[in-house]
């Protein structure tokens, strides 16, 4: 299966980009809280408003104060302090309750859009049946916890940033254009006067620098998304050694596991130079160009100066209005780096909702309910592998009704355990006919079982979470499961999973069927790590407690037999004729 992370990113243009964002930003803006979303950013964007209002305040208080000190004005020098100090008051201001607001938006924004992820994601088992779709992507995890916070943060930056910069631009432009005047010069013989020549110098500085950024950096989008696709599998990596941390010192398979780790960290290296040498071409441009700007509108304002058309004040006003000019116009030169980033963000939340839309999509094996008395009945089932061109198994057909017991053996390999994927709609590669009794729970018992981080009696009541058993009722359990050491630990937090032994594992198992009480048990391999005697003693329990209870089980053992009265034997056979 390929994997989507491995597919190069297409190039897009900037409306592309927009309706993009748009599509993955517009459930949260049409959803139940976008008057209060829509009242937040309003209030933002005013406050960004004001704060471009300041900024042409303090333009002007610029030309007053370099002409207050060019005339030796002492009195109109102080009050322009006194004014600039209220000025910075407000400005200040606004900065803060605008980061305030829209800090606010970003949070609530994100926690809308992670419980929409997580519902989807969790929706119709997709987070298991992602496996099967061609190009699924890896690492569910960042996109949820990382992408989605980084796509609200980068999506506001932009959108408040553009507006800002064009209100500014239309605000300093008509300053820049009343204070730089015509300019004329011979042409061919004619003389061409341009005026507000400052307005036509800043707008084609920065439409040359904003082409040559772009050409420099064009290849930093999809280096940022191959980047958090290399830095995610590093971070696997070390998870899978915490999490088989046992296995692998039994093995002693620690240098094994280092070159592993050092492989995929090294693919982090390499691709991080890539950006680095990247990104330090454009910083060299942008440096320069920066640095240029400064001195640029001196140079052109200059001679009307030093010829007396204009004051001190009136010059560094050109040059301030023109930095404002510049600076707005050269608005996606500064974010190019950012902007690559977003749109790598952006790929991995399609690539996200894609893998989970055709994993919803994918085939399930129907249910109908039974016109007789029956749990469970199963007619002419085919299961099939993904890559197998003929049938797993075919032709399969049994029923069972209350207190029936079914064992199904085979050797590995044959289909036990995607018989009972297919049963709980988990396998796309199945034919048939189910009917089972919608009234009727079930509960699968893997070999391994699940066991959350979290306290004892929540992991036994699992996934039960309201009227729990009271504690007396637990213990009971408990004892009876062969756990009673247990007992005393209902209220401990840990991971459970890597704390108990795979056998205590399983008989916790087997405890969280007797407190769930399902109508249909599926068994795999449940009692595979404890003795016969247990076993016994397991089974026994479930047959006692749950006496209407369907069983189906798989297993090896030949002591399973005798808890069971009926059996399908997958090695004699893998064509029922059903």
């Amino acid at each position: 299966m390929q994997r989507c992370d491995d597919v190069v990113t297409p190039r897009r243009n900037p409306i592309k980009w927009a309706k993009d964002a748009w599509h993955l930003a517009r459930p949260y803006w049409t959803s139940e809280e976008k008057w209060r979303a829509i009242g937040l950013v309003t209030g933002v964007i005013i406050l960004n408003l004001l704060t471009v209002y300041m900024s042409v305040l303090f333009n002007k208080w610029s030309n007053s104060m370099y002409d207050s000190l060019q005339e030796f004005h002492k009195e109109i020098f102080y009050k322009l302090i006194i004014k600039f100090c209220y000025m910075a008051f407000f400005y200040i201001l606004f900065q803060i309750l605008a980061f305030y607001l829209r800090s606010f938006l970003e949070i609530r924004w994100r926690r809308w859009m992670t419980r929409a992820y997580l519902e989807n994601w969790l929706k119709g088992h997709a987070y298991y049946k992602t496996r099967f779709v061609e190009n699924a992507v890896d690492n569910p995890d960042q996109r949820i916890s990382q992408d989605i916070g980084a796509f609200i943060s980068s999506t506001l930056g932009f959108t408040l940033g553009i507006i800002s910069n064009v209100v500014s631009l239309f605000s300093f432009i008509f300053i820049l254009w009343g204070l730089s005047g015509p300019i004329s010069f011979m042409l061919a013989g004619h003389q061409i006067t341009i005026g507000g020549y400052m307005v036509w110098a800043a707008l084609l500085y920065a439409i040359v620098g904003t082409y040559i950024t772009f050409k420099i950096g064009r290849p930093l989008v999809k280096l940022n998304f191959k980047q958090e696709t290399l830095e995610a599998d590093f971070r696997f990596g070390l998870m899978r050694v915490r999490e088989y941390g046992e296995n692998i010192a039994f093995y002693n398979g620690e240098e094994q596991e280092r070159q592993g780790l050092l492989l995929r960290f090294n693919g982090v290296v390499n691709n991080f130079f890539a950006i680095v040498y990247r990104q330090m071409k454009i910083n060299i441009f942008n440096t320069g160009y920066s640095q240029i700007a400064n001195i640029f509108p001196l140079l052109v304002a200059a001679p009307r100066y030093f010829a007396k058309v204009i004051k001190l004040g009136d010059l560094m006003q050109i040059a301030s209005a023109f930095g404002q000019v510049q600076g707005s116009l050269s608005f996606f030169i500064d974010s190019y780096s950012s902007l690559a980033g977003w749109r790598a963000v952006m790929d991995r939340l399609y690539g996200f909702q894609n893998t989970i839309s055709q994993a919803q999509n994918l085939p399930v094996l129907a249910k109908q309910d039974p016109q007789n008395e029956d749990y469970l009945r199963v007619h002419n089932l085919a299961i099939s592998l993904p890559d197998a061109s003929q049938p797993l198994l075919s032709g399969l057909s049994f029923s069972l009704s209350s207190g029936q017991r079914l064992l199904i053996k085979g050797a590995s390999g044959t289909g036990k355990t995607t018989l009972l994927r297919s049963l709980a709609g988990l396998w796309p590669y199945v034919k048939g006919e189910v009917f089972q009794n919608k009234t009727k729970r079930e509960l699968f018992v893997a070999q391994r079982p699940y066991l959350p981080s979290v306290s004892l009696r929540a992991t036994i009541c699992y996934p039960l979470q309201d009227n729990l058993p009271a504690d007396a009722q637990l213990e009971v359990i408990l004892r009876a499961c062969g756990v009673a050491a247990l007992t005393k630990r209902l209220d401990e937090v840990a991971e459970w999973g890597k704390i108990l032994s795979l056998g205590e594992q399983q008989r916790i198992a087997f405890a969280r069927v007797l407190v769930n009480q399902p109508d249909i048990i599926y068994l795999d391999e449940a009692t595979s790590a404890v003795d016969e005697e247990m076993e016994a003693q397991l089974y026994q329990l479930l047959i006692e407690r749950l006496p209407a209870s369907a069983i189906i089980s798989v297993g090896h053992r030949s002591t399973l037999a005798k808890w069971h009265n009926q059996e399908l034997n997958f090695n004699s056979n893998r064509e029922f004729n059903g």
